[in-house]
C-alpha cells in the first residue's frame, strides 16, 4: 500500500470517532498526570523535610501504586469500549480489500499516537499542577513551603515505562480479537450478544445473602483491635455480592417488572424494560463496577475527612497537658526520682519564662487482671497458662480476658477530676472500663480484700492512658483503680516475687498546661525535653516519655492531611472513571438504540414520550448503583467508627455529620453526571 497510508487511516479514525476518542484520550491523560503528581510529590525533598514527612511520601507512594495499577483495569475497559463501536468500521475495511495486517499496521499507528498524545498531554499538565499538588498538600497539613516549578525526571520515566507497557498489552488485546474474528462477525459486533438473558434467581439470591450478611457482621463489630482486618473482610464479601447481585438480580428484576402490567404496559416503562433486560447481562458488571468504585470513594472520604476534622478531638484526649513527662521507675525509688525530676523541670520552665497556668504530679500503677465471679484479682499470675512467645495471634486471644488496670490514689484522683471523693480503709472505685460494673471487690496480692464502692464512666485525663492505654485499647479493656491509700495498698506487694507473675509498672506523671501559644509552647516544650533527657541518662532511668501537645497536634495534622490529600487525588480519579464508564456504557448504548428509537417515532412515539423513556431508562442505571452505594455506606459505618476508634477518635455524631455532607456531595457530582449523560444519549438516539 501507499506510504503514510496507515498514519492517515489512523488519523481519519480518530477524527471520525472524535466524541468516543476524546474521553478515551482524556482518560489516559488523566491517570498519566495524577501518576506524575503522586510521584513527583513523593520524591520531593520539601515534603519529605515536613512534619510527619517521611510517613506523607509513603503514603505517597503507596498511592502512586495504586493509581499505576488501577490504570490496567481502566484503560483496557475504555478502550474495550472504544473498540467494541469500530469493530464494524474494521469489518468494512475487510471487505473492501484490507487484509487483517493492514488493518493491524493502521492500529499500531493509533496506538502509536494515542500513546504520544497520552503522554504528552498527561505530563505537561502534570508539570504543570505538581506545584498546585504540592501546596495543596502542605496546605491541607498546615505547613509552608517556598514556590519552585521542576520537573522529576525519574516520574516521567517511570510513567513513560509503565503507561508504554498499558499500551502494548491494550493492543494486543485488540490485536486478537480482529485475528480470532471473520468480517461478518466484525460487521455484527454491535449487536452481539443482545439474545435475551436467563434470570438466575439462585445467583441472585447468592448475591442478596451475602450482603445481608455482611451487613450484620458489620453492625457486630465492636473491637478496635480487629476492626480494620475485618472491614477488609467485609468488603470481599459485599464486592462478591454486589456483583452477583447486579447480574443477576437485575436480570430477575426486568423480569418482574415484565409482569406486572400496569407497570409494564406504559410508553416510558414499556421502551426502558425492554431495553435494560436485554442489556442486564453485560451491563450488570459495568453497574456493579460503579457502585463499588462509588462505596470506596465514599468510604475513603468519611474516613479520611473524618480523621483530619477530628484531629483536635484526638489530640485532646492523647494529651490533655501541654507539657507532659511520664517517668518509669522502681516503686522503692518513687518518691527521690519524683522529686528529683519535679524540680528540674521547674527550673526549665522558669529559664524559659513560660507563662504557667497550671501543673499537676501524681503516681500510677500499672498492671493486667482478670475479672472472675465479680472479682477483679489482682493475684493472678498472668503467665501461668499463657501461650509461647512469638505467638502474637493466640496471645492477643489470651489477653482478652484481662483487663489493664491502673492504679492512682484517692487524693489525686480528686486532684484531676476536681471531686471530693470519699473511700472508708477497705473500700475503692473504678472508673472507665467496659467491664467495671462487673467487678464487685478487689483481691489485692496477699489475698486481702477491698470492697467496689462504686463505679464512673468517666476516666480521668491522664496521658499515660494515652500512651500506653491506646495500645491497651487495641489488645485489652482497661480501667482506673482509685485506692484510698497507695501506702497501704503497696502493704502487701513483694516486687521480687512479682516479677514472676505480672508485669506491674510504676509510673511518675508530671503535667503542665501553659498561656503560651503553639510556637513559644515548642520552644518550651523543647528546653524541657533536654533537661530531662540529660536527668535520665544521668540518672540511668528505667524509661521516660516526653511530649509537648503543640509538636503532636503538628505530626498528627500533618499525617491526617496527608492522607485526606491522597484520598482526595485517588476519589478524583475515581469518580472521573466511574464517569466515563458510565458515559461510555449509555453513549455505545445510544448508537444501538437509534434504529429503536426511529421505528418509535414512525410508528407515533413523540420527542417528549422519548425523552420520558430515556430519563426513566437513565434513571434506572444511575440510580441503583448509587442507591446501594448509600445503602453500603451506612452499614460500613460503625467499622470506619472502629478504625477511627483505634486512634482514640470516639465521636459517633462527627462521623455521621461527615458521612451525610460526604454522600451528598457525590451525589451532587453524579447527578450532573447524570444530566450531561442524558442530554447526550438524546442527542445520539434522536439523529434522524
Amino acid at each position: 500500500m501507499k506510504k503514510g497510508i496507515y498514519r492517515r487511516l489512523a488519523l481519519t479514525g480518530i477524527r471520525k470517532n472524535k466524541q468516543l476518542y476524546f474521553p478515551y484520550l482524556l482518560s489516559g491523560t488523566v491517570m498519566v498526570m495524577v501518576f506524575y503528581i503522586l510521584a513527583f510529590l513523593a520524591a520531593s525533598d520539601m515534603v519529605h523535610n515536613l512534619r510527619g514527612g517521611e510517613a506523607m511520601t509513603t503514603l505517597l507512594i503507596l498511592g502512586e501504586a495504586l493509581i499505576g495499577v488501577f490504570s490496567i483495569p481502566f484503560l483496557f475497559y475504555t478502550s474495550s469500549a472504544l473498540m467494541r463501536k469500530r469493530k464494524k468500521e474494521f469489518g468494512l475495511y475487510n471487505i473492501l480489500g484490507m487484509n487483517k495486517g493492514n488493518i493491524l499496521a493502521s492500529l499500531i499507528w493509533e496506538t502509536l499516537i494515542t500513546y504520544g498524545i497520552v503522554m504528552f498531554t498527561g505530563i505537561c499538565f502534570g508539570i504543570l499542577f505538581s506545584k498546585i499538588g504540592e501546596l495543596g498538600l502542605v496546605n491541607i497539613m498546615e505547613e509552608e513551603i517556598g514556590y519552585r516549578i521542576y520537573i522529576e525526571w525519574k516520574a516521567v520515566l517511570t510513567a513513560l515505562v509503565l503507561y508504554g507497557g498499558i499500551y502494548i498489552f491494550i493492543f494486543l488485546n485488540i490485536a486478537l480479537q480482529i485475528r480470532q474474528n471473520n468480517p461478518i462477525e466484525l460487521l455484527h459486533s454491535e449487536a452481539a450478544g443482545e439474545r435475551p438473558p436467563k434470570s438466575r434467581r439462585v445467583l441472585a439470591g447468592a448475591g442478596l445473602m451475602l450482603i445481608i450478611g455482611a451487613y450484620a457482621w458489620a453492625l457486630r463489630l465492636e473491637n478496635p483491635r480487629d476492626a480494620m482486618v475485618r472491614l477488609m473482610m467485609i468488603a470481599g464479601v459485599v464486592v462478591v455480592g454486589t456483583y452477583l447481585l447486579f447480574i443477576a438480580g437485575s436480570v430477575f428484576l426486568c423480569g418482574w417488572l415484565k409482569k406486572r402490567k400496569r407497570y409494564y404496559y406504559k410508553t416510558a416503562h414499556f421502551v426502558t424494560v425492554s431495553s435494560l433486560s436485554y442489556r442486564m447481562k453485560r451491563n450488570g458488571a459495568s453497574l456493579a463496577s460503579i457502585c463499588i468504585l462509588a462505596t470506596v470513594i465514599l468510604v475513603a472520604l468519611v474516613g479520611t475527612a473524618g480523621f483530619y476534622t477530628g484531629v483536635d478531638d484526638i489530640i485532646g484526649r492523647h494529651y490533655p497537658y501541654d507539657l507532659g513527662a511520664v517517668i518509669e521507675m522502681d516503686i522503692s525509688e518513687q518518691e527521690e526520682i519524683s522529686r528529683t525530676y519535679k524540680t528540674e523541670l521547674e527550673a526549665a520552665l522558669k529559664d524559659t519564662n513560660a507563662a504557667v497556668s497550671k501543673t499537676i504530679a501524681l503516681y500510677e500503677v500499672g498492671l493486667d487482671a482478670p475479672i472472675e465471679n465479680g472479682v477483679l484479682d489482682l493475684s493472678v499470675d498472668i503467665y501461668k497458662n499463657a501461650p509461647e512467645e512469638g505467638n502474637a495471634a493466640e496471645w492477643n486471644r489470651y489477653l482478652e480476658n484481662y483487663i489493664c488496670v491502673r492504679v492512682i490514689s484517692l487524693e489525686d484522683y480528686n486532684q484531676l477530676c476536681h471531686t471530693s471523693e470519699e473511700l472508708g480503709e477497705s473500700e475503692v472505685f473504678l472508673a472507665g472500663g467496659k467491664r467495671s460494673a462487673e467487678a464487685k471487690s478487689i483481691r489485692n496480692w496477699d489475698g486481702s480484700e477491698y470492697t467496689v464502692k462504686k463505679t464512673v464512666k468517666q476516666m480521668p485525663a491522664l496521658s499515660v492512658f494515652e500512651l500506653y492505654g491506646s495500645y491497651s485499647d487495641m489488645m485489652m479493656d482497661y480501667m482506673v483503680l482509685v485506692v484510698p491509700d497507695m501506702n497501704r495498698f503497696w502493704d502487701s506487694f513483694d516486687a521480687a516475687a512479682w516479677s514472676t507473675k505480672n508485669q506491674v509498672l510504676c509510673f511518675w506523671e508530671y503535667g503542665v498546661r501553659l498561656a503560651e501559644e503553639r510556637e513559644r509552647q515548642l520552644v518550651i516544650g523543647d528546653a524541657c525535653e533536654e533537661r530531662i533527657r540529660e536527668l535520665a541518662e544521668e540518672e540511668n532511668a528505667t524509661g521516660y516519655t516526653w511530649y509537648t501537645k503543640a509538636e503532636k497536634w503538628a505530626k498528627m495534622k500533618s499525617l491526617a492531611g496527608g492522607v485526606l490529600f491522597l484520598a482526595l487525588v485517588i476519589s478524583t480519579v475515581f469518580v472521573f472513571a466511574a464517569t466515563l464508564i458510565m458515559y461510555y456504557k449509555q453513549i455505545s448504548e445510544g448508537y444501538e438504540d437509534q434504529r429503536q428509537f426511529s421505528v418509535m417515532r414512525k410508528i407515533g412515539m413523540t420527542t417528549r414520550e422519548i425523552r420520558r423513556s430515556i430519563n426513566s431508562q437513565m434513571l434506572t442505571v444511575f440510580g441503583l448503583p448509587l442507591l446501594m452505594a448509600g445503602v453500603h455506606l451506612t452499614f460500613a459505618l460503625p467499622g470506619i467508627y472502629q478504625v477511627l476508634k483505634a486512634a482514640v477518635l470516639d465521636n459517633r455524631p462527627l462521623l455521621i455529620r461527615t458521612a451525610v455532607v460526604s454522600f451528598l456531595l457525590f451525589a451532587i457530582a453524579y447527578a450532573l453526571v447524570y444530566l450531561i449523560t442524558t442530554r447526550t444519549y438524546f442527542k445520539i438516539v434522536n439523529r434522524k
